[in-house]
């Protein structure tokens, strides 16, 4: 069902773009969660995409027009674009436009904004995430803790036995979990919701898979709750001297949703201790850049 649609007419995008104020910009609580996504196949307008090629900076555009393929060409603008707007939309006043955002990168190479350069910013610490397939990209931002996100094609394929390729890459539990479930299909689309799963947790951590492989840790459905999940346990990690001072474990929340009837999105993002145990608020919004802005959903992470 569509509800509270912002829409504008493509062929007057040239007089938005310019003018980032016409991006509706949006509040994030402490204990909420927004996430935004594209479906690359409802942005058709040549002279939107020329447009948006205009907030990238030039190692980005390099990045862009390096892919092969007219697809993955636009697959990248596209998820450039979603990352600068969604941001730009929760920096109040018009503080920073989206062509001006600049980023870094953690040790472990996840990307971060880069504040230092805009004195005049004074907002809380805004924590993004992004994920992608070949039909939706989403971008889920948060306030003071960090967050990690995936999506997946609900009806991606194991090329290999499922079972053979969770227990290379899954944890004892969840391959137990896998085995008991008779029905193929089932089976697989388990498979892939644990990957979802496990897949923000490690982006949630900042380090990537190598640093956080998928079988030293379980997650496993929460019991009496719907979608949610909980992080069982870890097994240790070796650790280098320059992990030693991060904190490298603490509570986490868990959500799997369903984007567009078509994939899993799974959000993991730190718990505040503060909130003592409050569950976070996850709005979802359906997006294109300057066009329209649909909201889609609200739930909790608990």
């Amino acid at each position: 069902m569509r509800r509270s649609v912002i829409s504008r007419k493509c062929s007057e995008a040239s007089q938005w773009i310019c003018l980032h104020c016409f991006l509706c910009s949006f509040h994030l609580g402490c204990r909420e969660t927004h996430l935004w996504y594209i479906r690359p196949d409802e942005v058709k307008c040549a002279s939107l995409l020329n447009h948006y090629s205009q907030l990238l900076s030039p190692t980005e555009k390099d990045r862009v027009f390096q892919m092969r393929g007219d697809e993955l060409k636009k697959n990248a603008l596209l998820a450039r674009t979603l990352v600068r707007t969604t941001i730009a939309r929760y920096k109040t006043n018009n503080e920073v436009n989206p062509r001006s955002l600049m980023f870094k990168k953690n040790i472990y190479g996840k990307p971060e904004v880069d504040w230092q350069n805009y004195n005049n910013c004074n907002n809380p610490p805004l924590h993004f995430n992004i994920s992608h397939t070949d039909s939706l990209i989403a971008c889920g931002v948060t306030v003071h803790v960090p967050v990690g996100i995936d999506v997946e094609n609900k009806e991606r394929k194991i090329k290999h036995d499922v079972l053979a390729f969770a227990e290379r890459f899954y944890s004892t539990d969840e391959v137990k979990f896998l085995s008991t479930i008779l029905d193929p299909e089932v089976q697989r689309k388990e498979f892939i919701k644990l990957w979802t799963l496990k897949e923000a947790y490690v982006k949630a951590l900042g380090k990537g898979f190598s640093a956080a492989p998928f079988n030293t840790f379980t997650i496993m459905s929460k019991a009496g709750t719907d979608g949610g999940y909980n992080l069982c346990k870890t097994s240790e990690m070796t650790v280098s001297s320059l992990e030693k001072t991060e904190k490298c474990y603490g509570e986490w929340k868990f959500a799997l949703l369903e984007l567009a009837d078509s994939h899993y999105a799974a959000i993991c993002t730190e718990d505040d201790q503060a909130s003592g145990g409050a569950p976070m608020r996850v709005i979802v919004r359906r997006t294109i850049p300057f066009v329209e802005d649909e909201f889609i959903s609200q739930s909790k992470l608990l």
